[in-house]
C-alpha cells in the first residue's frame, strides 16, 4: 500500500506579519489526515519541524528577518530524506511560500537532478531583494533558486527549465525565463488543455514536487489567504486542475503555504484545501 507523509512547516519567517505559522493545526483540525485515509493509503502525521522554536525578526533591509529564512531552510534541507522518500507521496504544511527554497532544495537532494518544481501561485515571487529596501523572502523565493546571490548557495543550479508556475493574475517583476501559465490563459481555456500540455512537455523519468499558494484562488473561497485576492481560480476551475496535476504519477508531494489560519475562524477555508487535496485517486 502506498503511504502518505504528512509534515508541518509552521513558519512565517518570509513573512511581514504572523498567521501563516498557524496553518499546519488548522488543517489538521479540518481532518486532512483522515480525509487522506479514506482514499485508503496509509498516513502519517509525523509532525512539525522548527517546533517550538523562536527565531529573530526584524524589518532591516535587503531580506525582512535574514537569517531567519535561511534557518528555516537549512531545517528542512537537513530533514530531506525524512520529508522524502520513494515509497511516499509527501504533504507539507506550511507556512510561509519561502520555505519553498528549502523544500525544493530538499526534494532535489532526495531525487536527484530529474526534478521540476510546479508552482501554483496567484504571484510569481522572483522580486530581487534591493538595498535601499526591505522586502520579505515569500516574495523572492523562485529569485532565490534561479539567481546566483550570497543568501542561499546550493550545489542544484537550477536552470528556468526547472520551474514553472500556473496561475498568476499579476504579471511578475521578472520571469527568470520560468514557463508561465497566467489566470488569463487558464480561464481562456476551461479544459485546461494547456496545463496538460505543459505536463506532457516534462520528461518522464523527472519527479516533480507540487507548491500550492492558496492566494491562487479568488477571495471568495479563500478569505483566508496570508494575501487575498479578488481574482484568482475559482473553486470549480481549482478542482480541474487539481485533478490533472495531483493523478500525474510523478508528482512525489506537495507543499501548502500562505493559508493563515487566524483569518479562518469557522475552518470552511481548511476545508476546501482538503477537499482539493483529496481529489488524487493514484498514491
Amino acid at each position: 500500500m502506498k503511504k502518505i507523509h504528512i509534515f508541518g512547516v509552521p513558519s512565517y519567517a518570509g513573512a511581514l506579519y504572523a498567521g501563516t505559522e498557524t496553518a499546519p493545526e488548522t488543517f489538521r483540525k479540518a481532518g486532512i489526515t483522515q480525509r487522506l485515509g479514506a482514499l485508503g493509503v496509509h498516513v502519517e502525521d509525523r509532525g512539525d519541524l522548527l517546533d517550538g522554536e523562536e527565531l529573530i525578526r526584524h524589518n532591516i533591509g535587503p531580506v525582512r528577518n535574514w537569517p531567519t529564512p535561511k534557518i528555516v531552510w537549512e531545517q528542512i534541507v537537513n530533514s530531506a530524506r525524512d520529508l522524502f522518500c520513494e515509497d511516499a507521496f509527501t504533504v507539507l504544511l506550511g507556512g510561509d511560500c519561502s520555505i519553498v527554497v528549502g523544500s525544493y532544495t530538499a526534494f532535489q537532494e532526495v531525487y536527484g537532478s530529474d526534478t521540476h518544481l510546479l508552482v501554483i501561485d496567484g504571484h510569481v515571487d522572483s522580486v530581487e531583494p534591493r538595498a535601499n529596501s526591505c522586502i520579505g523572502a515569500a516574495a523572492s523565493g523562485l529569485w532565490f533558486l534561479l539567481q546566483e546571490q550570497p543568501f542561499w548557495k546550493s550545489k542544484w543550479l537550477n536552470q528556468p527549465s526547472s520551474i514553472s508556475v500556473i496561475g498568476p493574475h499579476s504579471s511578475p517583476e521578472d520571469e527568470l525565463g520560468m514557463t508561465i501559465v497566467s489566470l488569463s490563459e487558464l480561464e481562456q481555456n476551461e479544459g485546461l488543455e494547456v496545463v496538460r500540455a505543459h505536463l506532457s512537455s516534462l520528461p518522464e523519468n523527472f519527479s516533480i514536487l507540487v507548491h500550492f499558494d492558496v492566494d491562487v484562488l479568488i477571495d471568495t473561497i479563500m478569505p483566508a489567504a496570508y494575501s487575498p485576492s479578488e481574482k484568482g481560480l475559482s473553486l470549480e476551475m481549482a478542482k480541474k486542475l487539481f485533478e490533472i496535476i495531483l493523478n500525474d504519477k510523478r508528482v512525489k508531494g506537495i507543499e501548502i503555504t500562505e493559508f493563515s489560519g487566524t483569518k479562518d475562524e469557522d475552518g470552511k477555508a481548511a476545508e476546501v484545501i482538503v477537499e482539493l487535496l483529496t481529489q488524487r485517486t493514484i498514491f
